[in-house]
């Protein structure tokens, strides 16, 4: 199998997504380097997951990109091993002036995060239906074949305040494997593909929707698009196993899991009090 890096993946995946944008509504939701730390000996889901970690590197550091004056899309903070923090412009060229972002790490203690991003994302009228960026923080520790997974489980608690009338985006986890799960789709965002079923995990409902963008890709999103899953909470190798009824297989191996926001266009504010992730 061939291995590519994630944001190296998230970048020609996403550089070819078709999206459709329906008209954004009012939605009801229901730094200093630190010191690697080797915690390599101990055999906590944590440690399994994390690797050796670097804690302090978080802190309140932050990573700004500005169209005007900081022009460099690619920022990474490593908080451990396997983990990073992103700021990931991949499409700046299509932000009008004005455009920025600022991410900053506010807390990691090697089981839980949190940071924010304040971004802006003006662009032209043609570009409105292209994704601008994906902050996100990203697992990429060794490749783990599904059927080999003892757990893949994760928690996400956000907020997203200060969203401007036009803002269009997503909240998703980013597994590759080449799929998709969204707690949230804002101002209409759509995934790639057309409509296959419908998933109910515990009391979350979900639509799967399949498409190709040269692999094929399985997205999930939210049923009812006026729900947000803010506070999300699931066994995500579970979701993943039934997915085989829509062709994933069981066989395959997950390289890397992001989770952040995609931005088409708008303005806002993205917290997260709190993300965990359990994957080996």
């Amino acid at each position: 199998m061939k291995k590519c890096s994630f944001i190296q993946i998230s970048a020609s995946l996403l550089s070819l997504l078709s999206v459709q944008c329906l008209p954004a509504t009012t939605t009801t939701t229901s730094g200093t380097p630190g010191h690697g730390k080797d915690v390599s000996e101990g055999k906590s889901s944590t440690v399994q997951t994390m690797g050796i970690l670097s804690e302090s590197n978080c802190q309140g550091s932050q990573m700004v990109w500005d169209k005007a004056s900081q022009p460099n899309p690619w920022q990474k903070l490593s908080l451990a091993q396997n983990l990073n923090l992103y700021q990931n412009v991949w499409q700046s060229d299509k932000v009008s002036a004005g455009g920025k972002s600022q991410i900053t790490c506010s807390k990691f203690n090697g089981a839980s995060l949190s940071w924010s991003n304040t971004f802006a994302f003006p662009c032209a009228p043609q570009d409105k239906n292209q994704v601008k960026t994906y902050a996100n923080a990203a697992w990429a520790g060794k490749p783990i074949q599904l059927t080999a997974v003892q757990s893949f489980k994760s928690s996400w608690n956000w907020t997203l305040t200060q969203a401007s009338p036009d803002l269009v985006m997503d909240v998703s986890y980013d597994i590759f494997l080449t799929t998709q799960i969204w707690p949230a789709a804002v101002g209409g965002a759509k995934p790639s593909g057309t409509l296959a079923g419908v998933l109910k995990v515990g009391t979350y409902e979900f639509e799967v929707w399949q498409g190709t963008v040269n692999v094929p890709v399985i997205s999930l999103i939210p049923s009812n698009p006026q729900t947000r899953y803010t506070g999300f909470q699931a066994d995500l190798k579970a979701i993943l196993l039934q997915l085989q009824a829509y062709g994933l297989s069981k066989d395959e191996f997950v390289l890397s899991v992001g989770a952040g926001i995609e931005v088409f266009t708008g303005s806002g504010k993205f917290d997260t009090s709190s993300y965990t992730i359990d994957l080996f």
